[in-house]
Parts: structure tokens; sequence; C-alpha cells
């Protein structure tokens, strides 16, 4: 045999058959005798919503720029041909590779032969569970960055080399390493080049970081007050969030209308002054509403100083020449929901009916898609923002909900 490739996935969820994705693979290559050779990773774009975000730690937004399986195939089916593909749980990974390889078009025959950490563990730990974190812990195995595909392969390859260190030759597992060796992989991936990839950054990107793609170099527009450029704004900025589809949306717009950075501030500037207005409409301004200022304030780029300033100003009923009407819901209209809510989404679903909301697919005419990540590259996302319908959070749909009742 010529070593050990183990592997990590994040997935979309758990079936495979019923089009659950990988967002994200690790790759560590050890020898026969346990020592470590190399690693590789990369997120994946998974062609649809990231899936369990809280479980995996991906979002949408981070997904962006990612590479497709199909993409990278070639070089995963380089660090598995001809070596024993080991993993933690090998069933589910090879399951969802063998699955990922038949989408691309290139890859193995099923079923892919593996070594698995998980099955092996009853034979070299005792009292530990199947987990992955309590048999590193048994084998004191460092476990570090639990839930990413590159830390939990690192993990795996900790577990096999403390198997190898206990075990005499031929390995136990001789028969498995033989089948793997032998087993089939296609030749078209000799001589690919190493893929782009994409990892997960652990640096806080600036909520304003956008801004910067609006050029400062574009001749000035007369009227800093755009219609066209606010009326994206004000939907764009429906849930209090600016997700990565729509600062596409923003930037696109500003182009267009040749507008300088500082127009786009002062646009910003008036709309943060409309949302004071709304925020004292009930002649109370909670702390939540005041948080919810400054976080829309750090998304649109404006200093933190300006919220207190909006809110003097509209206390003092100085508004601005923008329209003051709030988006709400009405008995009738139409609503579809994206992605793994905090709740099952036939339970929101029965909510909005109740309230008198028809829950259904996307269609023009749907009012809004609620997104458990609104940077969701779910097909239902992608048909609302085609047809212009805005796509909001969890959070701001409750709050329209509230409004309805």
């Amino acid at each position: 045999m010529t070593g050990y490739t183990v592997v990590d996935l994040e997935t979309t969820g758990l079936f495979p058959r019923k089009h659950d994705r990988v967002v994200e693979i690790g790759v560590v290559s050890v020898s026969e005798d346990g020592v470590v050779e190399g690693e590789w990773s990369t997120l994946i774009d998974p062609q649809r919503d990231v899936g369990p975000t809280h479980i995996h730690g991906i979002t949408a937004r981070e997904i962006r720029g990612a590479p497709t399986f199909a993409e990278i195939a070639g070089h995963v089916i380089g660090l598995l041909a001809g070596r024993t593909l080991v993993a933690h749980n090998a069933r589910f990974d090879t399951q969802f590779l063998d699955h990922e390889f038949s989408r691309a078009k290139s890859g193995t025959l099923p079923p892919t032969p593996s070594l698995c950490t998980m099955e092996l563990s009853s034979s070299f730990l005792r009292g530990a569970s199947r987990k992955l974190r309590d048999c590193c812990a048994a084998a004191r195995v460092h476990h570090a960055d639990e839930h990413s595909a590159l830390g939990d392969a690192r993990a795996t390859s900790g577990l096999l080399r403390y198997y190898l260190a206990r075990c005499g030759v031929p390995v136990p597992w001789h028969a498995t390493t033989t089948e793997a060796t032998r087993h089939w992989w296609p030749t078209q991936a000799a001589g690919r080049r190493t893929p782009r990839t994409l990892t997960r950054s652990g640096a806080v990107r600036p909520a304003d970081a956008w801004l910067e793609r609006i050029s400062g170099d574009l001749p000035r527009n007369p009227d800093p007050m755009v219609e066209a450029y606010l009326a994206v704004l004000e939907r764009a900025m429906l849930d209090g969030y600016l997700s990565a589809h729509e600062e596409d949306a923003l930037i696109g717009v500003a182009a267009d209308l040749g507008m300088h950075r500082d127009q786009v501030s002062a646009v910003h500037a008036t709309f943060l002054d409309a949302m004071a207005i709304a925020a004292w409409e009930d002649g109370v301004v909670t702390d939540a509403e005041t948080a919810e200022l400054h976080g829309v304030a750090a998304m649109l780029g404006l200093p933190a100083s300006l919220v207190g300033l909006s809110l003097r100003r509209a206390s003092q009923l100085l508004r601005p020449a923008l329209r003051e009407t709030r988006f709400r819901l009405s008995t009738g209209d139409k609503v579809a929901f994206t992605g793994a809510f905090s709740v099952p989404r036939d339970q929101l679903e029965l909510l909005s009916a109740q309230a008198g909301l028809r829950p259904g697919s996307v269609t023009k005419d749907t009012r809004v898609v609620v997104a458990a990540d609104p940077d969701s590259a779910s097909g239902k996302a992608a048909k609302a923002r085609a047809y212009g319908v805005p796509v909001i959070t969890e959070a701001a749909f409750a709050r329209l909900l509230g409004d309805l009742s």
C-alpha cells in the first residue's frame, strides 16, 4: 500500500439521496507508518442552502466564491487513488463522496473501500463513546476546531496514528488496505492542476467592507438623493441585515448611476434618519431599537455618533425626504420559507396560516421569502431575487407577524 488519506466532510444535512450536499472537505495524507505527509481543505459551494450553520459554523456568505465539488473532484481523486480512505464514521463520508462524484460525472465505482476509526475504537479504546471528541479524549489526541472539516480530519488522523502504534504488521485491516489500493479510479484526474480553494477565515469582516467596492473616481451625480438607489436600499434593509447579494445589488446600482462614495453615504444617512423616526413612532425608543440603529449604521458605513444625532432630529420631527411607510404584511399575503430554522419549518408555516398569510412556493406575487440564512443560494432564494421579492431573516419575519397581529 502507499498510505492513508484521512477525509472529513461538513454537509448540508444527513441524506445525500435527499439532495444534501458537501459544504467543506478536509484531507490529511498519512504514510503507512503514521507520518503526516500533507493537508488540504476547501469550502465547497453546494449550489443550495448551507444547512445547519449552528453545527458546522459555515454561512452562505462564507461560501461565496468557493469551488463546486465538480471543480475539485479531479484533485480529490488524486488524493485518494491508490491509498486507503480513512474517516470517522466512514460510511457517512463515503456515501456523500460517492454521490458527489456521481453528480460531477467523475470518480469511483461505489462503494469506495474505507477504514473507519469509529468502528476500530472498540478494539483500541476502552469506555469511549463513538463520538470523535470522546475517542480523541480517550486516546489523548488533540482535537481542535471541532466541526471544521480540516480540524476533524486532523483529529481522525491522530486516532489512526494511535491505532497504528498499537498494532503489528501486517495491520489487522490488511484486507481493507489491499482492496483500497486495487480499487478503480479514473485516470483522467492525473496531471490536473490543483484547483482553487477557499478556506475558512477567522478574521472578522467589517460590516461596511462592501462599501470599499464603490468607486471614489466615478463622476459626481447632481442629485445625491437618487430614488433608484434608495428603493433598492429600502428593500435590502427590510430585515436590518445586508446579505452579500443585497450588497452586490447596491454596488451595481451605485455604479450604474455614477454615484460617488460620498453621495452614497448621504443617502445612507437619510435612511438612518427614517429609521430613527420609525423608532420614535410610539413615543419611546427602546434599547433594542437603539442597538438595531447602531447595527444598521455600521453596515452602512456611518459613524456611531450619527445614531444619536438621528434620534434627536427624529424627536424634533425633522423629517427627511423619504417615504415614512413601513413595510408590513397584510392578511392574504403569500410567504415562502427556505433553510433550516430555529424551529421546524412546518411550525412557521402554521403560524403564518393562523395569522392569515398564505405559505407556499415562490412566485412573482410572493410578498417575502423567509430564509434561515439570508445569503442562502437555495432555489427559492435565487428565484426570489430574480423576481425582486425581499429575502428576510427569521427574526425580521417574527417582527412582521407581531405587527400583523
